[in-house]
């Protein structure tokens, strides 16, 4: 018991004998480095006077900080919900102003425009680049600076106008002879920029309702320059909309026809003022037709009929009254003859009074009008007009003769 008793002793005194060693080590780092409060000879702050100093701070902290830090950072105009287009988040929408900037991100290129000049009423120099009777030119000098991280070829083709009454329009083609400039069409590396002009020919009474910049058809990221009235034209119903949301006619199951029989087709007649829709999922698509010309002739020596043809047209309204932009084609159409006979467009359709060929892209809400002309025997009839927007579904719209 005695043994036990001692070795204990001598180990518990060698254990004290290691703290207090450590103990004064520690005492000594701390007086190597001084508070400011033993400097001074104050005494030291307590927990609580710690804890309210550092609020006091923070308060003085916010209260010297400039104004501007306190406010969200300025970023480029984000989509705008209450316009029936743009409203991907990813889209821009900026004012449609001369010296207006506006940027797009898509992923990690950034495009950065801005309207230089706007013209309305352009003149060329060229004698052969004039607008149509009735019509003007409008035009846009256009910067635009590559902000990403790839080079990328931006072009008039990127642009898209759409007017008060709901119609788009595509850029003129190689506009010359314009004093502001040279149509836009350069490659652009990283931090580069390009300046070239954007001209679109429309009625006089026709203004715009914005201007649009698609950089990648693929993606959903576009810029919209909008006239500063748009919201307001919207919301007043001035600014035109397709109100169609359902397909128009007598479906195909119902038609008793050889042809046209899906479920998802549409019938109605061949006659001018007659309208018809057909749905492809949410896509909508409205056409009308505003004239029919049996014997059509063009001013373009070179658009004539073989012997023994002529050419059959019909002019039509267009309306997108889907969810997404949808592009049109000549292609898309077929007429069948009462012989059986089944024809296809004619590519080349210039010189007509009745307009120019439907094509193009047209937007949410948006409309085109244009032509399309089939060259037929000269006895021949039409059975019925087909316009298929989408070969790989099977809604067709069918215009019946009579």
């Amino acid at each position: 018991m005695r043994r036990f008793i001692k070795v204990f002793l001598i180990r518990g005194g060698g254990l004290l004998a290691v703290c207090v060693l450590l103990a004064v080590l520690l005492s000594g780092c701390s007086a190597g480095t001084p508070t400011p409060a033993q400097v001074t000879g104050a005494p030291t702050p307590t927990a609580a006077q710690t804890a309210g100093s550092a609020t006091q701070q923070a308060q003085e902290a916010a209260a010297t900080t400039p104004e501007r830090a306190t406010q969200p950072p300025t970023t480029a105009p984000q989509a705008t919900p209450t316009l029936p287009w743009g409203t991907s988040k990813q889209d821009v929408h900026a004012t449609l102003a001369e010296g207006q900037t506006a940027e797009l991100t898509e992923g990690k290129e950034v495009y950065r425009l801005t309207l230089e000049k706007i013209v309305d009423g352009a003149v060329s120099t060229n004698t052969l680049q004039r607008a149509k009777e009735g019509n003007r030119y409008l035009l846009f000098s256009i910067i635009v600076e590559n902000a990403g991280t790839r080079s990328h070829l931006v072009s008039t083709a990127n642009f898209g106008l759409r007017t008060v009454s709901g119609f788009d329009y595509e850029p003129v083609f190689a506009p010359v002879g314009f004093p502001e400039g040279d149509p836009l069409s350069q490659e652009i590396g990283p931090g580069g920029k390009a300046r070239g002009i954007v001209v679109f020919e429309l009625p006089v009474d026709e203004q715009p309702l914005f201007l649009k910049f698609d950089p990648n058809p693929f993606t959903p990221a576009e810029l919209y320059f909008n006239a500063p009235n748009a919201l307001e034209l919207v919301q007043s119903g001035t600014a035109g909309q397709s109100a169609a949301a359902a397909p128009e006619g007598t479906p195909g199951d119902q038609a008793g026809k050889s042809w046209g029989t899906s479920k998802n087709d549409r019938h109605v007649p061949l006659a001018v003022g007659q309208s018809g829709a057909i749905a492809d999922g949410k896509q909508v698509y409205r056409i009308t037709i505003t004239a029919l010309v049996d014997g059509a002739s063009s001013s373009n020596m070179f658009v004539r009929p073989k012997e023994g043809h002529k050419f059959w047209l019909v002019q039509v309204l267009f309306e997108n009254a889907g969810t997404s932009s949808t592009t049109l084609l000549l292609t898309q159409w077929a007429l069948r003859t009462q012989d059986g006979f089944d024809y296809k467009p004619e590519i080349i359709v210039t010189g007509f009074a009745e307009g120019e060929g439907l094509h193009g892209e047209v937007g949410p809400g948006g409309k085109k009008q244009g032509i399309v002309v089939f060259q037929i025997p000269q006895d021949a009839q039409p059975l019925f007009l087909k316009f298929d927007p989408n070969p790989f579904t099977s809604a067709e719209l069918y215009f019946d003769a009579s």
